[in-house]
C-alpha cells in the first residue's frame, strides 16, 4: 500500500501533466499533485509541498531537467526523480541516471509510468528504512559508548564531583552530544547549583542561573523530571516552551534534550541534562539506556554517601564532630613531615577539663555531652586555618598547631583557649563555669614523632593540673615561665 503520494510535476504543458496524473490514478495510485514550470516555483514546492515523488520533463523553455535534478538532490536527496519526456535520447537518459535520476519514461510509452512509479517509491521506502535503521543503530551506539565510558567511571571514581564531571565528559566525548551538565537542587527551593558541564555551553548555564524559576520550576522540563523522579524527553526544543531559555538553547544548536533525575539515599539530589544537536534523537531505546545509566550513577552516589559516612565514623568523633584519634595521627604525621622539610615547629597540645566529673554527676551524661560539644566548638573557634582540633577521648582534647616560628608564638592561641573555656556554659537553665589544664610539646625539641610528642604533651598537661585549675605548661620548660591563668573576669 503506497498511500496518497505527493507528486511534484515539472511540466510546461498542462495537458501532459493532466495525462500523467490520470494514468497514475487509473493504475490505482492515489496522488496529490502540484504542477510547476519554473525554477523558482520548483524550489518553492520542494520546500513547501515536500513531495514523495518528482516527475520531470527534460526540456522546458526557461529551465532544464538536469538543473532541476541537481536542485532536488541538494534539497531532497531521498525523493525518487523520474524523467518523463518525449525528447530524451538514450545518451541523455544515461547521463541523467548518472546524475541521480531514478528512472526515465518516454511520453510515447506512458504505460511504463505506473510500474516505474511503484518501483521507484518502493525502492525509496526501502532505502529510507535502511537509512533510518542505520541512523537508529548509530544513535544507539553513541548511547552505548556513553554507557561504557560511565561504567568505568563508576567503578573507578570515589569522589562525587569527579563523577559528575566524568559523566558530562562521557556524554560529549563518547556520545557526541552537544552539551551535558549536572545540577544539584537545594531542598524545598527552586535554586540549583551547576557542578559540572561539558560541551557547547557558551554562557547558557550562566543565563540559566539568572532565571532559576524558569529553569527548575514546577512548570519546567527539568522541574518535572525532579518532581516526578523520572526522565523527561523533549525531542523538538523549538516546539516546547517549557525548555529553559528556549530561544537561547536553539541558538546554541540544541535540537532535543533529556533530563534525568539523580538520587542518593532515596532522595532526588539533582539532575543530569543532555542536549543533542539533532531533533528527535531520544527514542524509546535511547531513553531507556540513558535512564539505566542515570540509575547506575545514582547507585554510585549511594555508595559514595555510605563510604563518606563510614569515613566519618572512622575519622570523626560522633559527639563533637571533631577529628578523632585516627585522623589526628594522620594529620600530625603530615604536619611533622612538612615541618621537617621547612625547618618549622609544630605544637602538640593536650587539653583536659577540670571538674568534668562533677558536671557528669550533677547533670547526668546528657549534660556532660552538651558541655563537651560546647567546649569542642570553643576550642575550634580559637584556631587558624590548618590547625587541628581532636577529641582524644572522655574530656580530653588535642590541638595540633603546625608551622610555628617559635614556641612563644603558640602562647596567644593557648591563652585564648584558657579564656574561652572559662566562660560560663548554660546547662538545664543553670550557668556553670569550668576550666581546663593545658600541656604542650614542640617538634622537634620535645619529640621527633607523633607518639613521643603526644606522650610528652600529656605529661606536661598533668604537671599543669598539679599546679591547680586553669594552668598551661610547656614540656621541659621552667614552670615560672609557662604557668598561665585565664584572665580574671
Amino acid at each position: 500500500m503506497l498511500g496518497t503520494l505527493r507528486v511534484l510535476l515539472l511540466e510546461d504543458v498542462p495537458s501532459d501533466a493532466e495525462l500523467e496524473t490520470t494514468i497514475l490514478k487509473r493504475a490505482g495510485i492515489t496522488c496529490e499533485t502540484r504542477v510547476v514550470a519554473s525554477e523558482r516555483d520548483f524550489v518553492d514546492q520542494l520546500d513547501r509541498f515536500k513531495p514523495d515523488l518528482i516527475l520531470s520533463d527534460f526540456s522546458l523553455p526557461a529551465f532544464d531537467g538536469l538543473s532541476a535534478l541537481r536542485l532536488a538532490r541538494e534539497r531532497r536527496p531521498d525523493v525518487p526523480y523520474i524523467f518523463v519526456s518525449g525528447t530524451i535520447g538514450e545518451e541523455r537518459a544515461i547521463d541523467a541516471l548518472k546524475h541521480g535520476a531514478t528512472d526515465y519514461v518516454l511520453k510515447t510509452n506512458l504505460a511504463r509510468l505506473p510500474p516505474a512509479v511503484m518501483r521507484a517509491v518502493r525502492q525509496a521506502g526501502e532505502a529510507r528504512r535502511r537509512l533510518e535503521q542505520d541512523e537508529k543503530m548509530s544513535r544507539l551506539n553513541r548511547v552505548r559508548a556513553v554507557q561504557s565510558g560511565i561504567s568505568s567511571s563508576i567503578v573507578r571514581t570515589r569522589d562525587r564531583r569527579q563523577l559528575f564531571r566524568e559523566i558530562c565528559d562521557a556524554a560529549v566525548e563518547h556520545g557526541h552530544f552537544r552539551m551535558a551538565w549536572v545540577g544539584l537542587t537545594v531542598a524545598d527551593t527552586t535554586s540549583v547549583i551547576p557542578v559540572a558541564h561539558s560541551g557547547h555551553d557558551e554562557g547558557y548555564l550562566d543565563e540559566f542561573m539568572q532565571s532559576p524559576d524558569e529553569g527548575v520550576g514546577a512548570q519546567s522540563v527539568i522541574g518535572e523530571a525532579v518532581k516526578q523522579r523520572r526522565e523527561v524527553v523533549v525531542n523538538e526544543i523549538d516546539k516546547e516552551p517549557r525548555v529553559a531559555l528556549q530561544k537561547r538553547a536553539l541558538a546554541r544548536g540544541y535540537g532535543s534534550m533529556i533530563a534525568l533525575p539523580l538520587t542518593s539515599e532515596d532522595a532526588v539530589i539533582g539532575f543530569w541534562v543532555i542536549y543533542a544537536a539533532e531533533p528527535g534523537f531520544f527514542d524509546i531505546e535511547e531513553t531507556r539506556l540513558l535512564s539505566d545509566v542515570a540509575a547506575d550513577v545514582s547507585f554510585a552516589l549511594d555508595y559514595i554517601a555510605k563510604q563518606e559516612r563510614l569515613n566519618e565514623l572512622a575519622y570523626y568523633d560522633v559527639l563533637t564532630g571533631l577529628s578523632n584519634r585516627n585522623l589526628l595521627h594522620e594529620h600530625l604525621r603530615q604536619a611533622l613531615a612538612h615541618a621537617s622539610r621547612n625547618d618549622r615547629l609544630v605544637a602538640v597540645v593536650f587539653i583536659d577539663l577540670d571538674r568534668f566529673k562533677w558536671v557528669n554527676d550533677t547533670f547526668g551524661h546528657g549534660g556532660g555531652d552538651r558541655l563537651l560539644k560546647e567546649i569542642g566548638a570553643r576550642i575550634a573557634s580559637c584556631t587558624r586555618e590548618g590547625d587541628i582540633v581532636s577529641r582524644h577521648g572522655g574530656d580530653e582534647f588535642v590541638m595540633v598547631l603546625p608551622d610555628q616560628p617559635s614556641r612563644e608564638s603558640a602562647i596567644p592561641v593557648l591563652q585564648r583557649v584558657l579564656e574561652t573555656i572559662s566562660e560560663a556554659v548554660r546547662i538545664d537553665d543553670c550557668e556553670i563555669c569550668v576550666s581546663c589544664s593545658i600541656g604542650a610539646a614542640f617538634f622537634p625539641r620535645d619529640g621527633g614523632d607523633a607518639e613521643t610528642l603526644l606522650r610528652n604533651a600529656d605529661a606536661a598537661m598533668y604537671r599543669a593540673k598539679e599546679l591547680g585549675p586553669g594552668r598551661l605548661r610547656f614540656y621541659a620548660y621552667d614552670a615560672d615561665v609557662i604557668s598561665l591563668r585565664p584572665a580574671s573576669r
